[in-house]
């Protein structure tokens, strides 16, 4: 069932998003064209000024209607009349959740693919493309003169943390919308509140966590020296944790608190 409620998800939003990716694709083609003619001068320009900024504005409203959608599937499919009929489905309340963020971590991954790949499109010439490779060639052979066989172990933990990182702000999001709905006649009100107020206690517990972390900490050259090594595998720790936190505060809230009216 769980795959239905992707599937369901994927096509209700799909009908946006691919859309917007298609006009980014677009705009990058003609920008690309654009950038390499030059007949374009003096009032043509215009032309030119006018297909840069239709691009900008693409990828800024592409990143904001991902995280708009990301809220109003979220707080409309489930938190207001149309909750009376998914809470009916024959599924989980787990399932429920599970299937938003699914979707919405992919659309997330994906908007930043497209994104990244548009740029290419346009500044991707041979000089930029081989000024790409000789910089990522010397990140990597940095990061093996500092960590050894150890970078790739880094490279995989970063992409990792990246990833976790995503699903905290998807989940923090979510738990906020769900603990806001407990607060009768003042729901979206709640709801920003409850963001404002999470994101705070998270914050606080992360510094105080660190705070501890540096005082028991050594000062030795060796133990300074490893703590770049420690830095991916502790966020990774700290977001999985506030990640299964909100997750199971949510779930409770829509199996026993529930309240749509």
């Amino acid at each position: 069932m769980l795959g239905k409620l992707i599937k369901h998800e994927i096509n209700a939003t799909g009908r946006i998003f691919l859309p917007l990716y298609l006009i980014i694709i677009l705009l990058s083609l003609v920008n690309r064209v654009l950038t390499n003619v030059d007949i374009f001068n003096g009032p043509l320009n215009t032309i030119r000024v006018f297909m840069i900024a239709a691009y900008a504005l693409s990828i800024i409203a592409t990143l904001v209607v991902t995280f708009v959608i990301m809220i109003l599937r979220f707080y409309k499919n489930l938190m207001s009349d149309e909750g009376y009929l998914m809470f009916t489905l024959p599924v989980k309340s787990s399932q429920l959740i599970n299937a938003k963020l699914v979707v919405s971590t992919l659309w997330n991954i994906i908007s930043i693919i497209i994104v990244g790949a548009s740029l290419l499109m346009i500044f991707g010439t041979s000089n930029n493309l081989q000024m790409l490779r000789e910089f990522i060639d010397f990140g990597l052979m940095s990061l093996k003169a500092n960590f050894g066989n150890k970078y790739v172990l880094l490279i995989v933990e970063f992409i990792f943390m990246m990833l976790v990182s995503l699903i905290q702000q998807i989940m923090l999001i979510y738990v906020s919308i769900a603990v806001g709905h407990l607060f009768n006649g003042h729901k979206v009100l709640g709801s920003f509140a409850s963001y404002i107020g999470i994101s705070t206690i998270m914050q606080l517990i992360i510094t105080l966590v660190l705070v501890v972390w540096a005082f028991m900490a050594g000062s030795s050259f060796e133990e300074l020296e490893a703590i770049p090594q420690l830095v991916f595998p502790f966020s990774i720790i700290i977001a999985s944790v506030f990640n299964v936190l909100f997750y199971l505060v949510t779930n409770y809230i829509f199996k026993r608190k529930l309240n749509l009216e």
